[in-house]
């Protein structure tokens, strides 16, 4: 009796062109790095403050934060793949969405983002729409390379840590199932 074909079992279906494989994963990388380059000239474009004294406040007040919108405060906005810029002549603020696939993701960004603010790393609450909002006054401009550097291995760290952080949990639950499946079968043999 011939077996019949079945499309779906593992030995019939097509072999996968790791071709196709590398071109995607090239395209993936390339966007990675567009991503990284684009953040790298927003990021010097925020960071280019200047001090300024307010006319009304009379000191260094941050004119993004200022609800008295002067010419000299004007701010301007940069839009990039994954955020938004604003900047005013004093200080400017940086919003971000990092790539999530599912809520596992979403949490561990907000965890994430939630110990960043712990450590008082220049972030403020996130703008609407956004996982994580950083705040700039004109004293920051002396740390530019340094906030650059931190904020591009942030992103880049961020699509690691995703696949870490599950392995990390499904290594957890099988060990809690292999455990579970222990302590049963010494029930049953007590039994």
């Amino acid at each position: 009796m011939p077996e019949k074909s079945n499309k779906d079992s593992p030995s019939t279906r097509e072999p996968v062109d790791s071709l196709s494989l590398d071109k995607q994963f090239d395209r993936v990388e390339e966007v990675t790095i567009i991503e990284l380059e684009e953040l790298a000239d927003a990021l010097e474009f925020i960071l280019d403050l200047q001090p300024h004294i307010c006319e009304i406040r009379g000191s260094d007040y941050p004119c993004i934060l200022c609800e008295n919108k002067c010419s000299v405060g004007k701010c301007q906005e940069i839009k990039i793949m994954r955020g938004k810029g604003l900047k005013t002549i004093n200080s400017s603020m940086l919003s971000l969405n990092f790539e999530k696939r599912d809520t596992f993701e979403e949490y561990v960004v907000s965890k994430l983002v939630r110990e960043l603010t712990r450590q008082k790393l220049n972030l403020i609450e996130p703008e609407e729409g956004y996982d994580i909002t950083f705040f700039f006054k004109q004293e920051d401009r002396w740390k530019k390379d340094e906030i650059i550097v931190f904020i591009l291995g942030l992103f880049d760290k961020v699509k690691t840590l995703m696949p870490e952080a599950k392995a990390v949990v499904n290594t957890w639950i099988r060990n809690k199932v292999k455990a579970f499946e222990r302590e049963e079968t010494l029930k049953k043999m007590k039994e």
